[in-house]
């Protein structure tokens, strides 16, 4: 797939000054260990939960597009140090992971200019594979910094637990980064927390 443009590299956020425990602090007040370790993990999160519903997971693209900086539909920018040329398009595209039977295991939003590097572009906007292992086909380097973890409605039941929720910038080679945030299904990834600790949103969200 194939843009206008080019993009400049991106650079990771400089670190938080404002005293909050970094995500993968706040994952720690889960109650059960594979949420905590998926909340704080950086790699392939498909492989995580392929390893959980021990179950091979297939992509369901719920909606794509890409819409301009000046158009009021554009994401803000997924890093506030990364410098874009002002015509580059933004990617605004929603997944689901489900399970052979149709279990729903995670909903994800991917956005952020869509990258000038036509196999890194392909990579990002595939119909039939998950992120990550699209991007590990391709062969691109990747790399992810985690901004957010909490709780927030699970789409499919609003008013059971809530899913946890995770937001993360993945790099990708010398593009810019895009702003990744992903729910889980509850009956999947636990919410539950720890005793002391009650099943609330953290106040640090991206």
């Amino acid at each position: 797939m194939r843009t206008l443009g080019t993009a400049r590299t991106g650079t990771p956020p400089p670190p938080t000054a404002s005293g909050a425990p970094p995500p993968a602090a706040r994952g720690e007040r889960f109650a059960d260990p594979f949420t905590r370790h998926l909340t704080g993990h950086t790699g392939s999160t498909t492989e995580q939960l392929r390893k959980r519903t021990g179950a091979p997971l297939r992509l369901r693209l719920v909606s794509q597009h890409t819409a301009s900086p000046a158009d009021g539909d554009a994401p803000r920018p997924a890093s506030r140090t990364v410098r874009r040329p002002a015509d580059t398009p933004h990617l605004v595209r929603v997944t689901e992971l489900l399970t052979p039977d149709g279990i729903t295991v995670s909903r994800n939003l991917v956005t952020g200019p869509l990258p000038a590097t036509p196999a890194i572009a392909d990579a990002v906007t595939r119909a039939d594979t998950p992120l990550g292992p699209a991007l590990a086909l391709a062969g691109v380097h990747q790399r992810r910094t985690l901004l957010s973890v909490g709780l927030t409605p699970w789409p499919q039941a609003p008013a059971g637990p809530p899913a946890v929720r995770r937001s993360y910038l993945l790099y990708l080679a010398d593009e810019p980064p895009l702003r990744v945030v992903e729910r889980f299904n509850p009956a999947v990834v636990p919410s539950g927390t720890r005793p002391g600790n009650p099943a609330r949103p953290w106040p640090v969200r991206a």
